[in-house]
């Protein structure tokens, strides 16, 4: 009988443990039921993502087990601090406000296709009726919702400035009013096209024909004079975010990538395909600057310059504007075409470098 009354008050003391623990998780699981859970879109950093719910990257790493690592993909489900009192809050881009100067030929709904808003949008912030007519000199205020098309205009002399918004360059900014990045170049004497800064200002030269940027049929850039004639080449073109592959004078393949951000540029010139490796793990920045990172398996690797290179991505979709740390981020498919195509040609699945009986593709980076 001892025994048996033992058993019971261990049993009965099993029972309230249990109990306890399924009070608690009930107690638990509504916090978590709380949460934010933000689902990361293409070109987003921690920072920005923290910035955006008014918490800090340590806290995002401690909610989502990050380490120290400061790299997010494209997809990736984030806890944000359950009891963060901040709501989600546009960027400091998305709630700026930039000036247009209206040129002849400007219609209310081109403008605002052309910021990436809504012509309701644009009317409501300049209190006007969307049947007005505009007139050439009117100036505008747009709500920018894209840094590439923040053109911040202001009047300087005989020439409209452009003042230079995150995120753009160059190109984007030729792209913007119609002219070729050489006119853009000259109006402004830049010595390196690749070092211009967040409110810059620019001259922007009128858009003439003498001014316009060639294009092909496709609306693409088109090369009127080449560097080779007889052997295979890559052209790079930043301002369009694409890489084309050449034969000579015939173009064979096209694809768009992403280059390297404003912070951590592609580099520019004449160069040749020194090293490839079909896979290999990628790693850089510093701990303590909080710019660290790894990536494991990174595919159809192609150094062109120094750590240069083109490669596969799989941590982001986010091609047709700069979104690397100066490599050539392709799609997985478009790099093993590039890497199959370009030389040195691949007898293995290891480390090759090229050498003369084996020489590496020409590679072309320009605006």
């Amino acid at each position: 009988m001892q025994t048996v009354t033992i058993d019971l008050r261990q049993k009965r003391r099993l029972i309230q443990v249990v109990l306890v623990c399924l009070l608690l998780l009930m107690n638990v699981l509504p916090a978590f039921a709380n949460d934010t859970v933000h689902i990361v879109k293409p070109g987003e950093t921690l920072g920005q993502i923290a910035e955006t719910y008014g918490t800090s990257v340590d806290v995002l790493r401690a909610l989502n087990n990050l380490g120290d690592v400061d790299f997010v993909w494209y997809g990736q489900q984030l806890i944000i601090e359950a009891d963060a009192t901040l709501p989600p809050r546009e960027s400091a881009i998305a709630q700026s406000i930039v000036y247009y100067l209206v040129q002849p030929g400007d219609t209310l709904s081109g403008i605002a296709s052309a910021y990436g808003i809504g012509l309701a949008h644009l009317v409501e912030a300049n209190g006007i009726s969307p049947s007005q007519r505009l007139y050439a000199g009117q100036t505008l205020a747009v709500p920018a919702r894209d840094a590439r098309t923040s053109a911040a205009l202001v009047q300087s002399n005989d020439l409209p400035v452009h003042i230079v918004q995150a995120g753009e360059h160059v190109g984007i900014i030729a792209d913007l009013y119609g002219i070729s990045v050489y006119a853009l170049v000259q109006a402004n004497r830049l010595d390196d096209s690749n070092l211009i800064i967040p409110g810059q200002r620019l001259r922007i030269p009128p858009a003439t024909a003498e001014n316009a940027p060639v294009v092909a049929v496709s609306g693409y850039h088109q090369h009127t004079t080449f560097p080779t004639t007889t052997e295979k080449w890559i052209d790079v073109d930043l301002s369009e975010q694409r890489v084309v592959a050449y034969e000579g004078t015939t173009q064979v393949n096209a694809f768009i990538i992403s280059s390297g951000l404003p912070g951590t540029p592609t580099v520019s010139g004449t160069f040749r395909i020194w090293a490839k490796v079909s896979v290999q793990d990628m790693y850089g920045g510093n701990r303590a600057a909080g710019n660290y990172y790894y990536l494991e398996d990174v595919p159809w690797v192609q150094y062109f310059y120094k750590d240069y290179a083109f490669h596969g991505t799989t941590w982001h979709a986010n091609f047709g504007r700069p979104a690397s740390r100066g490599c050539i981020n392709m799609s997985p498919a478009d790099a093993e075409w590039l890497f199959g195509w370009a030389g040195p040609a691949m007898d293995n699945t290891g480390w090759l470098i090229s050498n003369a009986d084996n020489p590496g593709t020409l590679v072309v980076v320009h605006e």
